[in-house]
């Protein structure tokens, strides 16, 4: 039974020892661990839908778009994050003055289920790393015109 309570005892303390906060930036020997971004909000400041009951499956996409280019318009059902891997990025929702442009380094949390759509306004691509979750076999993207291409 001591001995229990002294093993319990040590998992305990090395728990709270080695505990990564989500809040900041953490070493643990030569490991470093940075968050780039934590919200229960999306950029624009709304509260993140309640996930969805069922199976949940993480997607990761890399998305590149060429200079001058944009996506199609399109929407997420479902939470997405995305981190920007090279150049600058600016995401648009149509018919609202307010845009978000970051650049190279950066990451953001997407809005769910309202349309919008990135664009390169730079000399160089664009490398975005999208990172989606959601119920297994739901859409993580919803193009409002499908047959719409790169512009």
């Amino acid at each position: 039974m001591i001995m229990r309570i002294s093993n319990n005892f040590i998992f305990f303390t090395l728990f709270l020892t080695f505990t990564y906060n989500a809040e900041s930036q953490t070493d643990i020997g030569a490991v470093k661990f940075e968050t780039l971004v934590a919200s229960s909000k999306d950029w624009e400041g709304h509260k993140l839908p309640e996930m969805r009951p069922g199976q949940q499956e993480l997607t990761i996409v890399r998305v590149t778009i060429p200079p001058g280019k944009q996506m199609p318009v399109h929407k997420h059902p479902v939470l997405n994050g995305v981190y920007i891997e090279k150049g600058t990025l600016t995401i648009v929702l149509p018919g609202q003055k307010e845009t978000l442009t970051l650049g190279e380094g950066k990451a953001f949390i997407e809005v769910t289920n309202k349309w919008h759509y990135g664009r390169n306004d730079g000399k160089d691509p664009v490398i975005i790393v999208l990172f989606y979750s959601g119920p297994e076999g739901e859409p993580t993207t919803i193009f409002k015109n499908p047959d719409e291409k790169l512009q």
